[in-house]
Parts: C-alpha cells; structure tokens; sequence
C-alpha cells in the first residue's frame, strides 16, 4: 500500500515504548526477575514483522471482523462439547457477577472478559463494514459471546464506541476525511491517559470491581520513582512475595506507567495519536479509526495490547497498523492512479519476500 508518514511513526513509537520500558526492567533495582528476554524478544519480532509488512499490505476493516469471527469460532464452537468447562460459576458477595445464561462464558481461558473482549472488537469492526444478512449475523453472534460473558465492561465500551461509530456514519454522509485532525487525535489520547492515570492515583481497594487493589499496589511500589517506572519483571517478583494481586494490571495505562513510568505513558500517547491520524485512503477515517478508539477506551480497565510481549490479543494490534482503509483493500490504489505492486521494492525488499 502507499507509504504513509504517520504509519511508520507509529511502529516508531511503539518501538521506543517497547526498548524505554526493557531499558528501566533491565537498568533499574535488581534488573530483570525471571525470564522476561523471551517476551521481550517475541515483540520486537512481532513489531518488526509489522514493519516489514506495512509497505506492501494494505488492510481494511474486513480483515479484522473476519479474522475476529474466525477467533471466535474457534473458542465458541468446540465449547459446545465440553460441557461445563468452558463456564466459570457467577461471583457473589462484594462482586456479584453473572450473565442471563446463569454462568460466565469463558471459553478456554481463566477469564470470561479475554473472549468478550474479543467479540467486542469483532462487533465494532463489523458494525463498521458489514451490512444487512452479514451484520445480523455477526453482530447477533458478537452480542451473544458478550452477553454469556457477563463483562460489564464490554458493555461499556460497547456502547462508548457505538456512540462513535453512529456519529462517524452521520458526519461521513456530509464530509468525507482521509484523515482525523492531528489536535483532535492528540487531545483523545491525552484525555484518555488523563483519566487513566486519575483512576489510578485515586483508586480504592473496592474501586471498578476491585481493580483498585492492583493499581495501589501499583502506586506505592513505584512511588518516587513516577517518572521512569520500575519495569514489568518487578510485578512478577511482588506476585511471588505476596505483596501484589495475582492478576495483571487490568489497565493498559497503569502497564505503560508500572513498566516505564510517566514517560513511557507519553511514549503511549504518542502511539495512540498517530494510530488515530493515519491515513484512510477511502475517505472514512472516523469509521475506520472506531477499533483504535475501542482500544483507547478499553485499555481503561484491561490490557488490550501489551507492549512488552505478544499474546492472544497481539493479532488486534498488528491488524489496527495495518489498516488503511474501511473499504475493499483490493480497491486501493497508489497516489499516482496505478495498482500497488505486488513485488516490494526499497529497503528490506529482500527480507519482506
């Protein structure tokens, strides 16, 4: 696909979020607890991988919603046939949790937010570019997944970026835009890391489902040390002394500020606005930025991308940087009027074939 400045500054970015936040693991107290070279390693690999694939794939909003859907098949349909082991029993007490199935769908996971989260992701992209038979079925799919989960928080953000993707059909009917506003882009994503951070800095141990015990563990173990973080190995070592929960930080913004500190939270931002301003080639940059928003918005309570590794989630990030477009991909052209080429050409070009 065509070259695009914005692209390559957001690999840029999240390259330096990734060698900041390895640098304080590896300089900062004992230097790195356990095994983490092999995590870190894999998303350097995965970052480079996308690299080498930006110039000469171009992805629309299709490729996630299929892509999704073909996750999701995978974790739903082979649950059929194991009876109870894909279910968790509702919670009760402080935090009672259940959906209308009388149980929390996990599918093959510890936890039922993992698959809602993918649905989620599959339901917006789909909302975005499907219609009629095709947008029932996957959106009545989606909606099911995410229902059987029981994830308050799905359906929050759900809703959040509904909003989003119902004004972007209204104000593309006006105006088409290859791209979001640069101040705009910036102001999302400050706001986002604002808001985050107040969470976390004035959270209760009761705080949004008792997620408030992991970022105080998190703010007093890096107190005086705000500005550059501490490194993610060191939550693994508080886990093992029993001085921290043994869940991850349910919170995209309190990893980059546990790992890297303030700066690394800037690095972040950095990230997201860029992600924001890429450029649409088909003119719809408000419908095909509805998933980068969805990520914003869900990274207040969970760790959709982690930076420092790759996991079951890092497919959403390599498609949302690979994403030009919410229309047919095949349909895209360079800027000069000709098809791209399909030999690659440049820097690399040896590598990418």
């Amino acid at each position: 696909g065509p070259a695009d400045l914005w692209r390559r500054m957001s690999l840029i970015a999240a390259g330096a979020l990734l060698a900041w936040c390895f640098a304080v693991d590896v300089l900062s107290g004992t230097g790195l607890y356990g095994s983490r070279l092999v995590a870190y390693a894999a998303s350097g690999l995965l970052l480079l991988a996308v690299l080498l694939m930006s110039r000469d794939i171009t992805l629309d909003l299709r490729a996630m919603t299929w892509t999704g859907l073909a996750v999701l098949a995978v974790m739903t349909i082979p649950a059929l046939f194991s009876g109870d082991a894909a279910w968790r029993a509702c919670t009760a007490g402080k935090l009672e949790k259940c959906s209308l199935a009388g149980g929390l769908f996990k599918s093959f996971y510890d936890s039922e937010n993992y698959i809602a989260l993918l649905a989620s992701f599959t339901l917006i992209a789909s909302l975005c570019v499907l219609r009629r038979a095709e947008l029932a079925a996957a959106a009545a799919f989606c909606l099911l997944i995410v229902v059987a989960t029981g994830s308050r928080t799905s359906y929050l953000a759900i809703a959040a970026v509904g909003a989003w993707v119902l004004g972007s059909f209204l104000l593309e009917r006006w105006r088409r835009f290859v791209r979001i506003h640069l101040a705009f882009c910036a102001a999302l994503a400050i706001v986002a890391a604002g808001f985050a951070s107040y969470l976390m800095w004035t959270a209760s141990r009761t705080t949004l489902s008792n997620r408030g015990n992991i970022w105080i563990a998190a703010r007093e173990y890096i107190e005086g040390r705000t500005a550059t973080g501490v490194g993610v190995s060191k939550w693994y070592y508080l886990r093992d002394i029993g001085e921290a929960p043994t869940h991850f930080f349910h919170s995209g913004y309190v990893l980059a500020i546990f790992s890297g500190g303030l700066v690394a939270l800037v690095i972040w931002c950095l990230w997201a606005t860029t992600l924001l301003h890429g450029k649409v080639l088909d003119g719809r940059a408000f419908t095909a930025k509805a998933p980068v928003v969805l990520l914003i918005v869900y990274s207040f309570t969970e760790v959709v991308w982690n930076p420092l590794s790759v996991d079951g989630l890092s497919w959403i990030l390599v498609v949302l940087m690979l994403t030009v477009t919410s229309s047919a991909a095949s349909a895209v052209e360079s800027p000069g009027g000709t098809p791209t080429s399909d030999q690659p050409s440049g820097p690399f070009a040896a590598l990418r074939r």
